[in-house]
């Protein structure tokens, strides 16, 4: 099970069907059997969430908060995937795409990190940034 959840701000602005959809497909290409969360929210709660578990006090566009060893037999409950609404709809203008399309890609790269995929060298970042690629469908700038 993959539970969507949306800060009552956005809730008639999100589309949580589509992030199910790419939350599944997600899974399917890490060949993972998991269920998480995933929750939209603000810059203001992320930033909160963000000092308290990274003592970065700054709002991020995706935080990953794993839970359990993805490569369990069962269904795990792997974690929550948080992202912040506000980051992503300037981000998604930076890009020249749509707030569905920048949701999508915060998604995927949430769960990959639920996944236990690193970005933190270059080398990480590239390889994770090259399978985002894969399972969104499209390149990414």
């Amino acid at each position: 099970m993959i539970e969507i959840r949306v800060h009552s701000k956005f809730s008639s602005r999100v589309r949580r069907a589509r992030l199910q959809r790419i939350a599944q497909r997600t899974l399917r290409a890490e060949q993972a059997r998991a269920t998480l969360t995933i929750y939209i929210t603000t810059n203001a709660e992320i930033r909160t969430l963000n000092r308290k578990f990274h003592a970065t006090d700054a709002p991020t566009d995706v935080l990953a908060f794993p839970l359990a060893d993805p490569s369990a037999k069962s269904r795990p409950y792997i974690g929550d995937v948080v992202i912040s609404y506000d980051r992503a709809r300037v981000q998604a203008r930076d890009a020249g795409w749509r707030i569905a399309d920048e949701l999508d890609l915060l998604a995927v790269h949430g769960i990959l990190h639920l996944l236990g995929h690193d970005d933190r060298t270059p080398r990480q970042r590239a390889k994770m940034w090259q399978r985002q690629s894969e399972i969104l469908g499209r390149a990414i700038t």
